[in-house]
C-alpha cells in the first residue's frame, strides 16, 4: 500500500512540473512600432534594422531580436532617420561602433578581401583536382598479371 502511495504522489509532482512547463507565460518583448512622420522614414527604417545584425544575438537583426542592445540600436536608428542622415550614414555609424560584422552585407575593403574570394578560389581548386582526376587513367596491365597469377597459383 505504500508503494502505491509514494508513486501516485511521484505521478501528480511529475503532472505538476509538466503543467508549469507547459503554461508559462512568454517574457520576450515586443518589437516597438515606431509612428514617423512619413512613410517614407517608416520604410527606411524598417530597411534599416533588418539589415543590422544583433551583436549580442549574432544570427538576427535588430529588428528580429528582443535584446536590450538591439533596442538601442534600434531606437537609434529612429533617431538618426529623424535627424535626416542618409542611409550609408547610418551603417557608417553602426560600423565605426561595432565593426563590419554589424551588417549582414559586409563591405569590400583590404581586411574582407578574404571573406568575398576565398569561395571562389577554392570552387576553382576543387574544380582543378576534380579534372585532374578525371584525366587520370588506371593502368590495366596490373589486373591483367594479377590473373596471371592467380591462375598460375590455382594449377
Amino acid at each position: 500500500m505504500r508503494n502505491f502511495t509514494q508513486t501516485t504522489a511521484l505521478f501528480k509532482r511529475v503532472a505538476l512540473c509538466i503543467a508549469l512547463l507547459a503554461f508559462q507565460p512568454a517574457f520576450g518583448e515586443s518589437i516597438e512600432a515606431n509612428s514617423f512622420k512619413n512613410e517614407a522614414h517608416e520604410q527606411r527604417y524598417r530597411s534599416l534594422i533588418d539589415e543590422i545584425r544583433c551583436p549580442v544575438c549574432q544570427g538576427q537583426s535588430i529588428g528580429g531580436s528582443n535584446a536590450g542592445l538591439a533596442k538601442d540600436l534600434r531606437e537609434k536608428v529612429r533617431e538618426l532617420i529623424i535627424d535626416d542622415q542618409t542611409d550609408d550614414s547610418i551603417r557608417r555609424y553602426m560600423t565605426d561602433r561595432y565593426g563590419d560584422f554589424v551588417v549582414f552585407k559586409p563591405p569590400m575593403n583590404k581586411n574582407t578581401y578574404l571573406l568575398w574570394y576565398a569561395p571562389f578560389v577554392f570552387l576553382a581548386l576543387g574544380l582543378f583536382f576534380f579534372i585532374r582526376s578525371l584525366g587520370k587513367k588506371p593502368s590495366n596491365t596490373s589486373g591483367v598479371v594479377d590473373t596471371q597469377k592467380a591462375r598460375d597459383l590455382l594449377k
